[in-house]
């Protein structure tokens, strides 16, 4: 009885700390400054830890035992190989604990993904209600205060320096990134829940809105890339079955768009002042350039076994960023040519049982909320994985778990 008991427990607790990292942390830093002083960054790393430990607690009190390998035999090898790729790796490297560190975070994430899929395998539409609902909270108290600041600024006839008032990220592109990976599962309600209340529909169609406004505002190219490739494969792979989603994409940017320009261009125009400073009409790449350029450079020096995980910053010394901007050439330098491999192949057959498991036919059989929630993560995980060759969705916390939401499926179909 006591088992079962912290079992249960511990599965409250660890989803309470999931939905906690979900909507409140994106905005607001829980962690008492008093208590251990951080930044919003350092507090959502703390809080990912803290999930990641309790995960695998979970995990270990679990009735049901669960290996956490997939169940091929090729895919079991690929794994053994990689992990022993990667704890050479990391003994040879500069900094080996900094290195074990990140591979356990990694893992980590592994088991989150997991522990996610029995979670939604236990009651799914609770459970996706509970998650879509928690991401609803946290990109409210985003536009909160985004639009707090652009009423201030409009009435005072200030500019919003570019990119405040968004809060809650210490760099604009890590604000794109949890963007990125919300933009489709948040019309989820919209595609299959049974909502009630006469205006909850129009409410959720104004966020979306003015959720792409700040996108637009944030100036972010790759992301706008990123979502037209996802766009355009979604389409390709599952055509009609796609199109109500995609209708809401693309009702939802172009009203986006129409509102930014509106409350940017046309509102400080009659008054007279210019509100933004940024745009994402731009040239210059050239910071990108450098970063894969010395990724590179890396990987020609260590071509077998690479830096170390999370070594691009050791010999990083003509930048202050901690990551090349490209998944691809990170793992190239970090981790080297063979683990970069077996990765990409991982990723492609994972892919291919994710296509093999919920295609066009299948979807034909399944619920409502099966039906569009797949189509929702396959357009999530492909604009995220295009997002993530110009910039570092793999090593922000926000983007970890998220992407841990996303690949559930994925991991339970191979």
């Amino acid at each position: 009885m006591f088992r079962i008991n912290t079992s249960t427990t511990l599965k409250f607790i660890t989803f309470t700390i999931l939905l906690v990292l979900i909507s409140v942390s994106p905005s607001l830093n829980i962690i008492p400054q008093k208590l251990i002083p951080t930044s919003l960054h350092d507090s959502q790393r703390l809080l990912e830890l803290l999930l990641i430990s309790l995960v695998l607690l979970c995990n270990i009190t679990h009735r049901k035992h669960e290996s956490g390998f997939p169940a091929n035999k090729k895919i079991q090898y690929a794994l053994y190989l990689l992990i022993a790729l990667a704890v050479t790796s990391s003994y040879l490297a500069i900094h080996p604990r900094h290195a074990l560190i990140e591979i356990s975070i990694l893992s980590g994430l592994f088991f989150l993904s997991l522990y996610i899929a029995r979670m939604y395998h236990e009651n799914n539409t609770q459970f996706i209600k509970w998650l879509t609902y928690a991401i609803w909270v946290g990109i409210s108290l985003s536009m909160a205060a985004f639009y707090v600041g652009y009423i201030t600024a409009t009435i005072f006839k200030t500019p919003v320096i570019w990119p405040a008032p968004i809060t809650g990220f210490n760099n604009i592109r890590f604000f794109n990134q949890y963007q990125l990976w919300t933009l489709g599962l948040i019309t989820l309600p919209l595609l299959c829940f049974d909502l009630k209340g006469k205006y909850t529909h129009y409410l959720l169609h104004i966020g979306l809105v003015f959720w792409w406004v700040l996108l637009f505002h944030s100036a972010s190219r790759g992301v706008l890339l990123a979502w037209l490739v996802g766009i355009l494969i979604t389409m390709a792979i599952y055509r009609k079955s796609a199109w109500p989603f995609i209708r809401l994409q693309l009702m939802h940017i172009t009203a986006g768009f129409l509102s930014y320009k509106i409350l940017f261009d046309m509102i400080p125009s009659l008054r007279g002042t210019i509100l933004v400073t940024g745009t994402v009409i731009r040239d210059t790449i050239s910071d990108r350039i450098e970063l894969w350029s010395q990724s590179i450079s890396l990987f020609l020096s260590h071509p077998v076994l690479g830096i170390g995980p999370m070594h691009f910053a050791w010999y990083n010394h003509t930048s202050s960023s901690a990551h090349p901007h490209n998944s691809v050439l990170q793992a190239m330098a970090e981790w080297g040519l063979p683990a970069t491999l077996i990765l990409l192949a991982i990723s492609c057959y994972g892919i291919f049982c994710w296509l093999k498991r919920f295609n066009i036919a299948s979807l034909q059989t399944e619920t409502k909320l099966n039906s569009n929630l797949a189509i929702t993560l396959f357009f999530t995980l492909i604009t995220n994985a295009a997002y993530s060759l110009v910039d570092g969705v793999i090593v922000m916390p926000i983007s970890q778990h998220l992407s841990g939401l996303c690949w559930d499926f994925t991991i339970k179909n191979v």
